[in-house]
């Protein structure tokens, strides 16, 4: 793309790009360079209205979710394919209009290829069963459906895989959908709207409706509110998440919510110190910190407290803040102004609760002094109830808590109103999983934080992170019901 020429998008509704109906548009401006990177039909409820009536006609009267197996089979390995091919500009897109550095927005790319591969896998392979000996007179069959009509509001931190998480099991299910990404990264999402057309997907089955900020609530709420919607799937805040299932009771719909996390990342004594540091740089600021399952409280043992807090703080200093398509760039700007006075309001409140270590505003270089970066910032000393400890902050800010022993680590990971993920760090495979069955979380990892490099099992939290899953079987089970048939053979 040229860099002074915004791309264009329309909504996608029933297979073709459509104006919304007021003709309003938005802007969207690159978090780096201030320069408008995309220009977006602006939807309000009467186009949300446009784009569900034709995902239930789809539905209803359509072929998709009576298709075969090996027909969805096929469109999502089609699909997988046409998004292998628009890598590049799909990357492009994600450092354009969210700030992410290239190495990680094409790291989601490729992600997103593997996620569509593995769903068109289990919509071949995606069996119901047979009860066929409980009555020698009878046979009972248990039948696998498509849910129906599936509203999907994504978040801006994972603007690409954000979609395809909840669409490739849509899909494989059968079932057909109305997306509304974020204003704040459209760009992804309506490219992969028109390349699921590409594939093959019948007119109807996939509908996009994007927003600016003003609309984005109305737009979302009539989505969850609506009675042609069978089933909501949404990732975002958790005060945002309560407003969605509120208005999901409408026709009781199903719903899965992917919301917060202040996620703990626990460090013994006799864990390899070296590696643990390195990896609790990356769980906190990876995406600039911009991550629902981020290990923003690292909880060390008293008796390598002082030496551990020194090997992160050497380890922070590594990281690159930049030019977010330098792929030698490990940090990018935070996602607008707003989340930038939002983040550096909780520094300020860090400043009162704990010692600041590493990083914080006045860190930067004085070229980015006026700009949307943050470091590494990290305080230590803090209290496991302070309001660092205990709330979101959703940028690359660390609060470094001291424990005794193992109750103490798990009184505190669990003292959060959270629950998404965690880590633990230790020699000890035998406390390392007492750790784990203990913590009240939905992932945990074991010496490593991210990194373990398996990307298809579930996701999804405990508590006030949310519920249902995301990924692997479990992520299609979301879009699917079960119906029990009973046949009497005499």
């Amino acid at each position: 793309m040229n860099e002074n020429t915004p791309r264009t998008f329309d909504l996608w509704i029933d297979g073709k790009p459509q104006q919304s109906q007021s003709g309003d548009t938005f802007e969207r401006r690159s978090p780096f360079t201030g320069a408008v990177v995309g220009r977006y039909a602006n939807a309000a409820a009467e186009d949300s209205q446009l784009a569900v009536a034709a995902a239930r006609r789809a539905f209803d009267s359509g072929e998709w979710p009576h298709s075969s197996s090996r027909t969805r089979h096929d469109v999502l390995l089609r699909v997988a394919a046409l998004v292998a091919e628009q890598a590049d500009e799909l990357a492009d897109m994600m450092v354009q209009e969210s700030g992410k550095p290239i190495t990680l927005a094409r790291g989601e790319v490729q992600v997103s290829v593997r996620t569509f591969e593995y769903y068109a896998g289990l919509a071949l392979s995606d069996e119901g069963s047979a009860v066929t000996d409980r009555n020698q007179d009878a046979l009972g069959l248990v039948i696998k459906e498509p849910v129906g009509v599936a509203g999907l509001i994504t978040a801006w931190n994972f603007p690409l895989l954000g979609l395809v998480n909840k669409a490739a099991p849509a899909l494989a299910a059968g079932c057909t959908v109305v997306a509304k990404p974020s204003h704040l990264c459209s760009g992804p999402s309506a490219r992969l709207a028109a390349l699921l057309t590409e594939a093959g997907l019948p007119a109807g089955v996939f509908n996009l409706v994007t927003t600016d900020i003003e609309r984005g609530a109305t737009v979302g709420q009539h989505l969850a509110s609506s009675l042609e919607v069978d089933k909501i799937a949404f990732t975002g805040s958790t005060e945002s998440g309560k407003a969605v299932l509120r208005s999901s009771a409408t026709n009781v719909k199903r719903v899965s919510l992917e919301l917060g996390g202040k996620s703990a990342n626990i460090v013994f004594a006799d864990a390899d110190l070296e590696d643990a540091a390195r990896t609790a740089i990356s769980a906190f600021c990876f995406n600039s910190g911009q991550q629902c399952s981020a290990g923003s409280r690292l909880l060390v043992q008293h008796e390598v407290y002082e030496q551990f807090i020194e090997l992160v703080r050497k380890n922070a200093e590594l990281q690159v803040l930049g030019d977010p398509s330098d792929p030698a760039t490990t940090m990018g700007p935070l996602i607008s102004a707003e989340q930038r006075d939002r983040v550096l309001g909780y520094v300020d409140i860090g400043d009162e609760e704990g010692t600041l270590v590493s990083g914080g505003k006045d860190a930067l270089p004085e070229n980015l002094r006026e700009s949307l970066f943050l470091p590494p910032t990290i305080f230590v000393d803090v209290a496991s109830h302070a309001r660092l400890a205990q709330e979101e902050v959703f940028g690359p800010v660390l609060s470094v808590i001291s424990f005794t022993d193992e109750q103490d680590a798990i009184a505190i990971a669990n003292s959060s109103r959270y629950g998404l993920a965690g880590g633990v760090w230790t020699r000890d495979i035998t406390r390392a999983f007492r750790v784990v069955k203990a913590v009240r979380t939905g992932k945990m990892f074991v010496n490593s934080y991210n990194t373990a490099g398996i990307d298809d099992m579930p996701h999804g939290g405990y508590k006030e992170s949310g519920f249902g899953r995301e990924f692997g079987t479990s992520g299609l089970e979301e879009f699917l019901e079960l119906k029990t048939v009973q046949i009497r053979l005499t």
